[in-house]
């Protein structure tokens, strides 16, 4: 009797399952429709020669104790003037501490709450080459050598490419005479790879003190890239509403020192090397909220097995997570992560170590903040004897940013944007967590609306070049960048 009434209402149950999971499967999660196309080409032959000659401008960061090169930065001001007149006719143009560039381009009416100004940021600094590794270089890195269709050197892709991108974009409008109804402004950092904070930061400031309060920015961080996902074969556009954040924290102990032939226990370097051991063994708990979202985004162009899962993440997470475990990547976007990068300790084979320090950097997860990380780490070491503080002088690491809405006049503005200079091809856009850091952090109290995003179309093996040996964009690439943005901006 038992078995005659739970089997038909195991039965319904299954089937009602199986009916959610295909009404859910099958049900569109977002428009990813194609844009409409517009009738809009740089000339080629001027953009390519424009990045190739800012290459060739060593406005290299070195770090905060060797400052990037005055003579550098100043000459590729007077270039930037130089090359596009009528920006530097029709916008005004403002050097801030020293070396970075703020220009305002007016609006056709005037600011209000329906008419909020608009924010895009680029940086003039670069990183500089490893030491050593200049020959493994196809081309030399600061020549801005055109071939093979690419434009090779630093900086290229981290972060001219915004430069070039819109002040050429800015002057074609110029020369169409086209004025955008919202006031823009380009806010030009010279220290970005540094942290931003003689450069970026005073800009945020002067904005702030005047009263400026934008609808929305976009940065770097976000891009076009394909095959990420194993089964989509259209390309994606990245764009990031959020970044996270950045401490590193030194571990110390101090130990009595002597002799090797009388051992403690443990020596300094050993307590120090069982705390790093056990902040690799307990790493913070996943958040999956994020990848979730970019997941679900992409969900409708996967073969129909793995659709089945995405789309019903409710029943199959944990699963999902499961199969992300050992791919580093994926957990970059799913936790805060740990890394020890610097150790040092003792000064003689023979001789026990007295200090030994270690240096562990953590990227944060939006709901952590250095506080809280720094609390999770003297907890997990556990060990009275590890001291463990901010390192710096002064610094205290930097906050993960709070998460842009995915909706909204920003957002809609920027993918349609995207998509226009896509067709007729169809891109598939998609919100995906940053991992690394931007200036963008400077301006939070001006808008609420970040995203991180460039249109330019890498593949993933180029990727790696940002930061790296072999950095490059090709000529189509930065057509379309120059595109993109002349769309974004005559749109606003």
């Amino acid at each position: 009797m038992f078995t005659k009434r739970v089997l038909p209402a195991l039965v319904a149950a299954l089937i009602a399952l199986l009916a959610v999971l295909l009404i859910r499967t099958f049900t569109p999660t977002a428009d990813q429709s194609a844009g409409e196309a517009f009738d809009f080409r740089p000339d080629s032959d001027r953009v390519t020669r424009l990045m190739s000659e800012s290459v060739r401008f060593k406005t290299i960061s070195f770090g905060r104790d060797k400052p990037t090169s005055a003579t550098e930065l100043l000459a590729y001001h007077d270039y930037l003037e130089q090359e596009f007149p009528l920006v530097h006719k029709a916008l005004k143009r403002e050097i801030i501490a020293d070396y970075s560039l703020l220009y305002t381009w007016q609006g056709r009416e005037p600011v209000s709450d329906d008419n909020k100004p608009v924010i895009l940021l680029g940086h003039t600094d670069v990183v500089p080459v490893v030491p050593g590794t200049e020959d493994k270089w196809t081309q030399p890195p600061f020549a801005g050598v055109v071939a093979d269709g690419f434009i090779w050197g630093r900086g290229t892709l981290d972060n001219k490419v915004n430069i070039i991108g819109l002040l050429e974009a800015a002057e074609n409008m110029l020369q169409q005479g086209l004025q955008p109804k919202r006031t823009i402004y380009f806010a030009f950092g010279h220290d970005e790879e540094q942290g931003g904070i003689d450069g970026a930061k005073v800009m945020a400031d002067v904005l702030l003190k005047r009263g400026v309060q934008a609808e929305f920015l976009v940065d770097e961080g976000g891009l076009v890239t394909q095959g990420v996902v194993p089964g989509i074969d259209a390309p994606m556009a990245l764009i990031a509403p959020a970044e996270k954040g950045i401490v590193t924290l030194q571990l110390k102990v101090v130990g009595e020192g002597g002799h090797s032939s009388m051992p403690p226990e443990q020596t300094s370097i050993g307590i120090l090397a069982a705390a790093i051991a056990a902040l690799e063994a307990d790493q913070f708990p996943r958040d999956f909220s994020h990848t979730q979202s970019f997941l679900e985004a992409v969900a409708d162009d996967m073969p129909f097995a793995n659709r089945l899962v995405m789309k019903n993440l409710w029943l199959f997470k944990p699963m999902v997570m499961g199969a992300f475990e050992g791919d580093k990547q994926a957990q970059a976007g799913m936790r805060t992560t740990t890394a020890a990068t610097m150790i040092k300790g003792g000064i003689k084979a023979n001789v026990l170590p007295i200090d030994a320090t270690a240096k562990v950097n953590f990227r944060i997860l939006p709901g952590e903040t250095p506080d809280t990380v720094r609390a999770r780490v003297i907890s997990v070491i556990n060990d009275a004897r590890v001291e463990v503080t901010f390192d710096g002088s002064g610094q205290r690491g930097m906050a993960p940013s709070p998460v842009s809405p995915t909706e909204g006049v920003g957002w809609d503005h920027l993918t349609a944007a995207i998509r226009d200079t896509a067709a007729p091809q169809r891109l598939i856009v998609t919100p995906r967590l940053l991992v690394a850091a931007t200036d963008t952090r400077h301006y939070r109290k001006l808008t609420p609306n970040h995203y991180r995003f460039t249109y330019m179309q890498l593949e993933p093996s180029d990727l790696a070049s940002i930061h790296g040996t072999n950095e490059r964009i090709s000529v189509a690439t930065l057509n379309d960048t120059v595109r993109f943005y002349f769309r974004m901006m005559s749109g606003l």
